[in-house]
């Protein structure tokens, strides 16, 4: 077995002491030859570490982290030249949270501080030397003037480099969370930094505004309590005004068209305006459009644009908009209709069924025939590709029967649902959504 299948079988088995071994046997000009391989298996032994040691999946996180550092320890041992500054000093911030004695957090936390300081003054590094001095500040519950000063110092440097929009937000967000007094004036500090020098990047990046307001949006769909209300309102307008000049941005990438549709589609379902509500989801299902002509097979674009529709129908209908409420609708069938064979597309014919049945319920009280049977014409070709191993179909297809005053119907439809998927093996399925759903109060006695 020659030397790559051999360092292959050892990461494998996660054998970094056989790999010392292995290596260690090698001749100087084997070492040199071999070097790139050797280096990026150490690696990989190293990432999938620190993977387990991110997921918790580690007994003892602390012995573990010092299995990692050795393991960047041997890689220094046959090549001198590489340095893994930036592993080294997350190894110790990690120490220093995993540690429950005060004396060995602070010890810790000042090696990965100490690291990065003689290190390469890169961003990454930069970046990291924020996070370590803000970890001392909780650490030692020194939240002074001399300690930000001092993370300033590293902060500004890194509002240089755009790809750390969103890692900069969210310590500006960190420091608003932390523990005393002034967190509010500090937060507000490095944000104004922040906000100055990302208004500036943006005049030549105009999608500094895109991961700026998809941060905020990340930060409030997690509901922060830390965040007052009125501040939460503040922040919702400045994503509005942020995606302002992305109105019209051109691209063919499906990816950023997503993301530009959803960031839109997320201003507009948490602003309390309805005109701007109207007109950020008009503009999001735009770019969800521009997205399906690229990827014309996909479920996701259609149902991502009718989604918005779906908010613009609610707001139509509360408006008393009835013909606006009608085309809004209707747009969104011509949608889904365009798909390329929707007919074998199981989310896509679940969301198309749960939309003409949001139809029949706005526009018609479910009093139209027409939409009720393609409504359940959609979630039946559902049910069927889902192979009875999902309820959903069901759920929605009983909810139209008794919306529509078919209580026997729902009620067949709900135990066929359960005799379905107990078909599946799944014997515990006892249809819970139904029994938990008060749609469905008036005939829960029924399905015990």
């Amino acid at each position: 077995m020659n030397i790559i299948s051999q360092l292959k079988e050892l990461l494998g088995n996660y054998d970094h002491g056989a790999m010392d071994t292995l290596v260690e046997s090698l001749s100087p000009i084997q070492l040199e030859e071999y070097k790139q391989e050797i280096i990026e298996t150490y690696d990989t032994l190293y990432s999938y570490g620190m993977y387990d040691l991110d997921c918790d999946k580690v007994s003892d996180p602390v012995d573990f982290i010092f299995y990692l550092l050795d393991i960047i320890a041997s890689i220094q041992r046959f090549f001198p030249d590489q340095t893994y500054y930036q592993e080294r000093g997350c190894c110790y911030q990690n120490l220093a949270d995993h540690a429950t004695a005060y004396e060995d957090k602070v010890r810790y936390i000042q090696e990965a501080i100490h690291i990065y300081n003689i290190a390469p003054q890169t961003t990454d590094i930069q970046m990291l030397m924020v996070r370590a001095l803000t970890d001392k500040m909780e650490i030692t519950t020194q939240f002074t003037t001399e300690a930000f000063t001092e993370l300033l110092y590293f902060f500004r440097p890194v509002l240089s480099d755009t790809t750390f929009v969103k890692a900069l937000i969210h310590h500006c967000f960190r420091v608003l969370f932390l523990p005393f007094e002034q967190n509010y004036y500090w937060h507000q500090r490095l944000l104004s930094e922040f906000e100055v020098a990302m208004y500036e990047h943006a005049e030549k990046n105009q999608l500094v505004y895109l991961d700026w307001a998809e941060t905020y949006h990340y930060i409030l769909y997690h509901d922060s309590p830390e965040i007052e209300l009125a501040y939460k309102a503040v922040m919702v307008a400045q994503t509005a005004s942020l995606l302002q000049p992305l109105d019209g941005y051109y691209t063919e990438n499906p990816e950023l068209l997503n993301r530009l549709g959803k960031a839109f589609a997320d201003t507009a379902q948490r602003s309390t305006d309805n005109d701007l509500k109207l007109e950020y989801y008009r503009i999001s299902v735009d770019f969800f459009k521009k997205g399906h002509e690229q990827q014309q097979a996909a479920w996701t674009f259609p149902v991502y644009a009718t989604n918005s529709l779906l908010g613009m129908a609610h707001i139509y209908h509360e408006q008393g908009a009835y013909e606006k409420l009608i085309n809004t609708f209707e747009h969104g069938l011509q949608i889904f209709s365009q798909v390329y064979k929707h007919e074998e597309d199981f989310q896509l014919n679940i969301y198309w069924g749960d939309f003409l049945l949001e139809y029949t319920g706005l526009a018609y009280d479910y009093k139209s025939p027409s939409i009720n049977r393609l409504a359940e014409e959609k979630l039946q070709i559902a049910a069927v590709l889902g192979r009875n191993y999902y309820s959903h179909p069901y759920i929605s297809m009983a909810r139209l029967a008794i919306k529509s005053g078919d209580k026997e119907k729902c009620v067949k439809l709900l135990l066929q649902c359960r005799d379905a998927i107990h078909s599946t093996g799944y014997d515990a399925y006892n249809l819970s959504e139904a029994l938990s759903d008060e749609d469905f109060r008036e005939i829960w006695d029924q399905l015990l």
